[in-house]
């Protein structure tokens, strides 16, 4: 069964999972210009808690965080009945086949290098929230 987007006056729900504080407010920014509700979280362990105790339309989830690891979060999310249909997006300043290969095996829907430019992770956000746009591009 799919989840029905759960939304704020009518925004798309956002998690954005990003220790750096100025790269989690930068990007949360562009996701709300953009028309999004976003919530954050900085380390493993809150994104956990925040995913599985609200409802989130999609996840973008860094694979390198404190507390608890990304892909750690990214496989407990894919367990739970809840969580396991949320398109996530896996973040990572690690470059190379390996990191992504190991984003997309734990159940992350996309992959992007960091730093990604502000228009390619808005391009993903859209690519994953509004199949049928993206059908008619």
């Amino acid at each position: 069964m799919t989840k029905a987007p759960q939304s704020v006056g009518g925004a798309s729900r956002i998690l954005l999972v990003e220790d750096y504080e100025d790269a989690r407010d930068m990007y949360a920014e562009l996701l709300r210009l953009s028309g999004y509700s976003v919530a954050t979280a900085a380390n493993g362990d809150e994104a956990l808690e925040r995913a599985l105790g609200e409802d989130f339309d999609l996840v973008v989830m860094d694979i390198a965080l404190p507390k608890r690891d990304g892909l750690s979060v990214i496989e407990a999310l894919r367990r739970e009945d809840r969580t396991k249909s949320v398109p996530i997006i896996g973040v990572s300043a690690m470059a190379g086949d390996e990191c992504r290969k190991a984003a997309l095996t734990a159940g992350a829907n996309l992959f992007l290098e960091k730093p990604c430019l502000p228009e390619e992770l808005e391009q993903a956000v859209r690519h994953l929230l509004h199949p049928k746009a993206r059908a008619a591009e």
